[in-house]
């Protein structure tokens, strides 16, 4: 056997696959995969890296091996200068306690709560929604899920703030793309106009988050949003401490970026295939009509939306909103797919490539919402299917993700058909942080009416029928 795994030869000892990672790394690492197979060895310049593409493997990485990897601080450094040392950074027995002290957070208990505020800004949103209307729905979904991590996360209304902090957000998803695909970093304190711009954006974010942190800790009690939970979790299973403000800020910061880029690039997704695909739509309004007859829905409905949950799966696996995990870096030799993995070597999953593998999904490029039907889930195998990760990093969040978007899903079917705009074009997908619509997504609105039946609305009136 060779002493390493198949792959591609650079004359230029990798600098031409460098470079191509960074212009088009979703067309090499499907080319390195489809090509070379399941583990895959190349070369970015110094850079010695493996792409892993077969579920076995990747368990082994995110599960049952992934004390052998950690976040190679090259990369990571780009994004803690954002995120500071939050759950997607820190490492080892620091990650741990972190863990422990966010996780109650995500508890099943708080989610009615936070069901509410998804619902109650959606319906918002659809106020201002008139028919025959143009918008760009990534857009929309980027305001509408900036706005409702601000409630749950912080408890405050951020209508007024949103381009501002949109754009604060978009600035530093793509500095970090950007930084993490050199091989220097720059200072950031350099005058130059995206140093300026990055500055600009970490500081309009830090301004919200340590505002309101004061505000709070100033206060007290449980507001029953996500911060609260932060700074009132204390380590009982460890130190029997709290978080200190900066740990607080870290993760707040962490789960505020997160919270809203990669959700509202999922609903993106959705709604471009759902327009594309009128016999879906038409399923997903009669189970909403079905279930809601008109009313707002609530957490308990989320059980009741299956085929909505289905999609929003299917959309995730045809574009992952999380195309590639964080690569690892090998702290110690490892054994994988037979060949040993010396230290400090990377390791790439890219959930793009592995979702549209015609092994674990059959015709992997048709959106076939019944793949996550109850009786043939079980045909995908486990770790093929990965849009939150997997293993002990898996995305904190993800239930709270899956819940807001069934419900935005369902919402808004209620009273609107999206349809792709006639100026459209192409749609393309363009790699930042979370995979988006490249120059957004033009839709037109319909309206439609909703069934007769009205019920009370949460604030004790008539729901509107329309």
């Amino acid at each position: 056997m060779s002493a390493r795994p198949r792959g591609p030869k650079d004359a230029l000892l990798g600098l031409g696959l460098a470079r191509e990672f960074r212009a088009r790394p979703l067309q090499l690492a499907t080319h390195l995969a489809r090509t070379y197979g399941d583990l895959v060895y190349f070369r970015m310049g110094p850079l010695r890296a493996y792409l892993v593409n077969e579920p076995e493997l990747i368990h082994e990485v995110l599960s049952t091996r992934h004390k052998h990897f950690r976040r190679p601080e090259f990369v990571a450094g780009p994004l803690r200068a954002i995120d500071g040392n939050g759950l997607v950074l820190s490492e080892g027995d620091y990650w741990r306690r972190q863990r422990r002290l966010v996780q109650p957070a995500f508890a099943t208990g708080r989610f009615e709560a936070y069901a509410q505020v998804t619902v109650e800004y959606t319906r918002r949103m659809l106020d201002g929604w008139q028919s025959g209307q143009s918008i760009d729905a990534a857009e929309a979904m980027t305001r509408l899920t900036l706005e409702i991590i601000a409630k749950t996360l912080f408890g405050v209304e951020v209508e007024g703030q949103t381009e501002r902090l949109g754009e604060a957000v978009r600035i530093v998803s793509e500095t970090v793309v950007r930084e993490a695909g050199y091989p220097w970093h720059l200072p950031d304190w350099l005058p130059l106009a995206s140093k300026r711009r990055k500055r600009w954006a970490i500081r309009t974010l830090d301004d919200m988050a340590w505002r309101v942190l004061r505000q709070r800790r100033a206060s007290g009690g449980d507001r029953g949003d996500l911060l609260s939970m932060l700074l009132l979790a204390v380590d009982n299973d460890g130190d029997g401490r709290g978080m200190t403000d900066q740990q607080a800020r870290d993760e707040a910061i962490t789960l505020f970026n997160a919270g809203h880029d990669s959700t509202a690039a999922a609903l993106a997704w959705t709604w471009y295939l759902v327009a594309r695909h009128p016999e879906i739509e038409a399923r997903l309004i009669d189970e909403a009509d079905a279930v809601l007859s008109g009313r707002a829905a609530t957490y308990g409905d989320v059980a009741r939306l299956p085929y909505a949950e289905m999609v929003v799966k299917e959309s995730m696996r045809l574009y992952p909103p999380t195309w590639m995990l964080f690569p690892r870096e090998v702290v110690s030799s490892v054994e994988l797919g037979g060949y040993t993995i010396p230290p400090r070597a990377w390791i790439y999953i890219f959930p793009w490539v592995t979702h549209r593998d015609a092994r674990f999904f059959p015709d992997p490029d048709a959106f076939d919402p019944e793949r996550f039907a109850p009786t043939r889930i079980d045909e995908i195998p486990p770790f093929a299917y990965i849009p939150f990760g997997g293993g002990p990093r898996a995305c904190i969040g993800a239930g709270f993700a899956t819940m807001e978007m069934v419900l935005i899903l369902a919402t808004v079917l209620q009273r609107f058909r999206l349809r792709l705009a006639a100026d459209q074009g192409v749609v393309e997908p363009e790699p930042l942080i979370s995979i988006r619509p490249k120059g957004g997504l033009r839709v037109s609105l319909e309206h439609r009416r909703q069934p007769a039946v009205a019920d009370k609305d949460r604030s004790g009136g008539t729901s509107d029928p329309r």
